[in-house]
């Protein structure tokens, strides 16, 4: 039986020979991220080619087009589409190529903080709402101690960081409640 590949990237680094190849088969892959994300997403929320079109009203080859289109192809609007039938909100930001890792997560710290100033704004004074925003405080300080902890044991047993490739385009699931109640769990 042949050898399994978790991906055809894997696959092609594997067992092709050709360097100039693999470079080009690579530069390819990453230029349908895009395309290739919002794949994901359809069969994430159980759609074939056609319902998806269906509800956006364009035709499945249109669907199948903007899926395996390079990025520089695609339109705000496709990405709109998908995000309104699927019942997401699209979120584009830029990040000048000189912003640091640390800069990043400071951004999300005050990020949170001002999620947190306004949770604690909403709940004013309702005793039930005071008390649920406190309890998730305690929960949130938890969880990102831990979090914070657990890459502080990572440094200490010298393990490895892989490096990021400032020129790809990173893309991220959607938020979802039911997923991040999962989460929250697994972290504590």
């Amino acid at each position: 039986m042949g050898e399994k590949y978790k991906s055809v990237s894997e696959m092609v680094n594997k067992t092709s020979g050709d360097v100039t190849y693999k470079e080009l088969f690579a530069n390819q892959m990453k230029g349908k991220a895009l395309g290739k994300f919002l794949f994901y997403l359809r069969c994430h929320n159980n759609l074939s080619q056609s319902e998806l079109a269906s509800k956006i009203g364009c035709s499945q080859g249109r669907i199948s087009k903007i899926e395996h289109s390079p990025n520089k192809d695609l339109t705000i609007q496709d990405l709109l589409d998908y995000a309104k039938v699927l019942n997401l909100q699209l979120e584009i930001g830029y990040r000048h190529p000189s912003v640091k890792i640390v800069d990043l997560i400071k951004y999300h710290a005050f990020k949170i903080k001002t999620c947190l100033n306004q949770l604690s704004n909403i709940a004013e004074d309702d005793e039930t709402l005071v008390q649920g925003v406190k309890s998730f405080c305690a929960e949130a300080l938890f969880n990102i101690g831990r979090m914070i902890a657990d890459n502080l044991v990572k440094l200490e047993s010298k393990q490895k960081t892989q490096k990021v490739d400032p020129s790809t385009i990173h893309i991220s699931i959607p938020l979802e409640k039911n997923k991040m109640e999962h989460v929250t769990k697994q972290v504590v």
